[in-house]
């Protein structure tokens, strides 16, 4: 990138006009301006942070311990929410609730202060709400030095058909009791999945259906017939949902006992398949491993009130583009076989993808997608169009690592690496390209994709070098 192009970035200003954040007595229409304003025009919000000595002390997770037999596992971080003072374009939201997130993204920015984020504005004030919302969740962009990686992928996954979070930035600072006000730079900003966000895309008739969100390998096996059997796919809004919670019980038993002559049909009763084959295209097309095909997590199952089916809905896509490897060369994940798009064991997709009917959805959502969205003049442009909104920002950091992490992560050396993460991956534009001709070669028969080379221990067996 030239360094006139660059000036260039630096006085460009996003358009569109200035909303108040004052959202008492706003009407809908104005709310949604607001957000489009954010997560399809681009535009950057200032959020500055002031919390406590104190509760920033309370905020710091304590890893905890699940007994498994004679055994203490770590089942990952435990966040609680503090109250802090929120200002999102100077307009304030007093004793906000905050909170850390993530697993990988937390644990690798312990050590400072650039940590990933979720802020509450109603948690400890009721009724504070930023146009119509209340849940932010601010993401540190971890192995993504780009940025970019979850509005990209998010993209691909709506191309499929997938209703998927809106996701925008937002300029971050801190400041912890008396000390002075850090600059914590760019996050991702990504839209909670909620009651909020069921309504929006499938309708006020699905309110309060039942949304999980599973962290732990169950390869959905019947739990029981007790609603508490359940807890363990994380049930996020319906826990009282009776009659919801017993469906969903028997769409796990129907793995088993449905026909395989009639397993397509026996699903398709159940889920929406076409979502489903959609969710499978875009994971594979994006090689994105950590998530429901690979550790599996990161995804949210809606059982929707409205059509009484269950739906798949993908979440944090930050590793997507190859970059989560399972311990696989950069190589073969650009290059990975599309005619199985799942990596850990999972009878469902084994037994879906033995029906005809489900593997001729999968097939057209594919293609579809690589000849709609998956296409590098596309995508090129879209990045295009998110640097020129972030790049003011990494270039006010003043740091001149920031900015070779920003071009490498795009760009990549001469031999299409992005050497910026400390980890073995494509940049995103040399993992495009490969990608492309990759699947291009699989769809036309001129040859099959590579497979994983699996090590022992199941799904969960690490995520490549460092």
């Amino acid at each position: 990138m030239t360094k006139a192009l660059r000036i260039c970035f630096l006085i460009w200003v996003t358009p569109g006009l200035i909303f108040s954040l004052n959202t008492q007595g706003a009407s809908s229409s104005d709310n949604e301006e607001f957000w489009k304003s954010v997560y399809e025009d681009n535009r950057v919000l200032n959020i500055e942070i002031s919390i406590t000595d104190e509760n920033w002390r309370a905020m710091q997770p304590t890893p905890p311990q699940r007994t498994f037999g004679q055994r203490a596992i770590k089942s990952g971080n435990t966040y609680n929410y503090v109250q802090a003072d929120i200002k999102v374009e100077g307009t304030s939201f007093p004793n906000a609730g905050l909170r850390f997130k993530g697993n990988s993204s937390y644990n690798s920015s312990s050590r400072g202060f650039k940590r990933p984020f979720k802020i509450d504005t109603n948690r400890f004030v009721k009724g504070q709400k930023l146009h119509g919302r209340t849940k932010l969740n601010l993401s540190n962009a971890f192995l993504d030095a780009s940025y970019m990686k979850e509005k990209l992928g998010y993209e691909v996954y709506r191309a499929s058909g997938l209703p998927t979070p809106g996701v925008g930035w937002t300029n971050v600072s801190l400041k912890i009791g008396d000390q002075e006000r850090m600059n914590l730079g760019i996050y991702v900003l990504i839209e909670q999945v909620d009651d909020s966000f069921i309504k929006r895309h499938f309708g006020k008739e699905s309110k309060g259906s039942l949304l999980m969100k599973p962290e732990v390998s169950t390869d959905w096996r019947y739990p029981g017939d007790d609603a508490s059997d359940y807890e363990q796919f994380e049930i996020k809004q319906g826990k009282k949902n009776e009659a919801q919670i017993e469906r969903f019980g028997q769409f796990l038993k129907s793995i088993d006992s449905a026909p395989n002559q009639t397993f397509f049909e026996a699903m398709n009763s159940f889920m929406d398949l076409e979502h489903l084959a959609g969710y499978l295209a875009a994971s594979s097309i994006l090689s994105n491993i950590d998530s429901y095909i690979g550790m599996p997590h990161n995804y949210y199952l809606l059982l929707d009130k409205q059509d009484n089916k269950i739906h798949l809905l993908p979440w944090d896509v930050n590793e997507a583009f190859g970059t989560f490897t399972l311990g696989q060369s950069p190589d073969v994940l650009a290059d990975w076989d599309i005619n199985r798009p799942w990596v850990s064991q999972n009878r469902l997709l084994e037994k879906l993808f033995k029906t005809k009917a489900f593997e001729k959805l999968y097939l057209h959502s594919l293609d579809t997608l690589m000849k709609s969205t998956f296409t590098e003049t596309h995508l090129n442009a879209r990045m295009t169009s998110f640097e020129k909104s972030i790049l003011p920002y990494i270039e006010k950091t003043n740091s001149v690592r920031d900015i070779v992490a920003f071009d490498m992560a795009i760009d990549g050396d001469a031999s299409g690496y992005n050497l910026a993460e400390g980890r073995a991956q494509l940049a995103i534009k040399p993992f495009i390209k490969k990608r492309i001709q990759s699947i291009s070669d699989q769809l036309a028969g001129k040859r099959p994709g590579s497979t994983f080379n699996r090590r022992q221990g199941g799904p969960g067996f690490g995520p490549g070098p460092r």
